[in-house]
Formats: structure tokens, C-alpha cells, sequence
């Protein structure tokens, strides 16, 4: 609410988070500090419940906070500047061993997009999920027995904000991102090691800095 508030004020949305949060921290900690007063003076139960309210005030309200840090650390940032283009896809109906035989040692690559004859994502495999199958039954299983399904792993389109994509990139992927194209084709991927690249380099040049966004982030070659 109170950042909603602060934004029709000052029409920065970056700006109007960081206040927000650094008030809720403050907010939070009076908080804390009225429930161990009340602890101090008998009131232990409802001084206890203060200091719990207070504890998730102050933690979400840094959450926030670092929320909008790494908005603005990104700014301007889109996938398709630091995705990595034309990823090496799978046959779905290829086993494990033919994957690992033919693939993964040509290609040693962290996640496999498998997709269909258009091009389409119906899965992602990976080689912890490859390493789970059991030596004697990789002949005769297939990748899309142990692929993560569509739905479960994140996509993203090439101008789609860096920032938005980030709290998806979780859960079964291993923290990996699709991204796809307007006809829902698999164009690249986004790794972990894609993404802390990105913030490193993001570090080194201020807010102030005019060369930001796409002058800054050029597309990447294929690899």
C-alpha cells in the first residue's frame, strides 16, 4: 500500500520500493522492540507475538527491498541480452544411453531442451536427472521418461525484462530458463551462471551511466 502511494507521488517505482521497504524494516523493528518491552513487564504472550509480527514485518520488508535492488541493478535488462542462443536440443524418444553416448560428451552442455519437430519445448533434461537413472536401465529409458515437463519449467520471451524472469527460475529446471518465440520455439536458454555473469557486469557500470539497456547489452553469438 505504501508503495503504491509513494509511486503516485513520484512516479519511480524503483525509488518508491527502496522507501517502502527501508519504512517496513523501521516499522518492523519498533515492533520487536515493543514486544520485548512488554516481555520485560510481564506481558510475555502478547509481547512474544509482537516480536514474531515484527521478525516477518522486518523480512519481508527487506525482501522487498532487495527485490527492488536487483530491479535496479538490471534495468533495462532484457533475456534475449544475456540468454544463450540456440541451445542443443534432444530427441525425446532418444534413451538415456543414446543421449549420453551421442550428446552429453559431444555437447557437455548443464541443461538439454527436448522438443518436438516444430521446435516447441515438451521438456528439459538435465544431467542430475540423466545421472538418477540406474546404469542397467539407461538402454531403455527414454528422455522424456525423466524430463522435467513444460509446465515445469520457466519460459520467458527475448524482450521479456531479465528481472521479471528471476523468481521464476526455480524448482525442477535447476534453475534454468527456457526461452521461446513467438511461435512458442525454443531460441535459448538462461543458466545460473548466465545470470550471475550478467549482474557482475551490471555491478561495474553506475545507474548514472548513460550506455544502459540494449547500447550496453548487445546480443550474445551463438556458442
Amino acid at each position: 500500500m505504501l508503495r503504491a502511494v509513494l509511486w503516485m507521488i513520484w512516479r519511480d517505482q524503483q525509488r518508491a520500493a527502496f522507501a517502502a521497504g527501508r519504512a517496513g524494516r523501521i516499522f518492523g523493528y519498533v515492533l520487536v522492540g515493543l514486544g520485548f518491552f512488554q516481555v520485560a513487564y510481564g506481558s510475555g504472550f502478547s509481547g512474544l507475538w509482537l516480536v514474531l509480527i515484527g521478525l516477518f514485518v522486518v523480512n519481508a520488508a527487506a525482501a522487498e527491498e532487495q527485490h527492488a535492488r536487483l530491479g535496479s541493478l538490471l534495468r533495462g535488462i532484457v533475456v534475449g541480452h544475456v540468454m544463450t542462443p540456440n541451445p542443443v536440443v534432444s530427441d525425446p524418444e532418444q534413451t538415456v544411453d543414446e543421449f549420453i553416448r551421442r550428446i552429453a560428451f559431444a555437447h557437455p552442455f548443464s541443461s538439454y531442451p527436448l522438443t518436438d519437430p516444430a521446435g516447441r519445448l515438451i521438456g528439459l533434461v538435465t544431467p542430475n536427472r540423466v545421472r538418477a537413472v540406474p546404469v542397467d536401465r539407461r538402454a531403455s529409458t527414454k528422455l522424456r521418461d525423466i524430463a522435467c515437463r513444460p509446465d515445469e519449467v520457466p519460459t520467458a520471451r527475448p524482450d521479456e525484462p531479465l528481472a521479471d524472469l528471476l523468481p521464476r527460475m526455480a524448482g525442477c529446471a535447476d534453475g534454468r530458463a527456457i526461452v521461446t518465440d513467438e511461435n512458442d520455439a525454443v531460441v535459448g536458454i538462461v543458466s545460473p551462471s548466465d545470470v550471475s555473469r550478467t549482474m557482475q557486469l551490471a555491478s561495474l557500470t553506475s545507474p548514472n551511466t548513460p550506455a544502459r539497456g540494449a547500447d550496453r547489452w548487445p546480443a550474445r553469438p551463438g556458442t
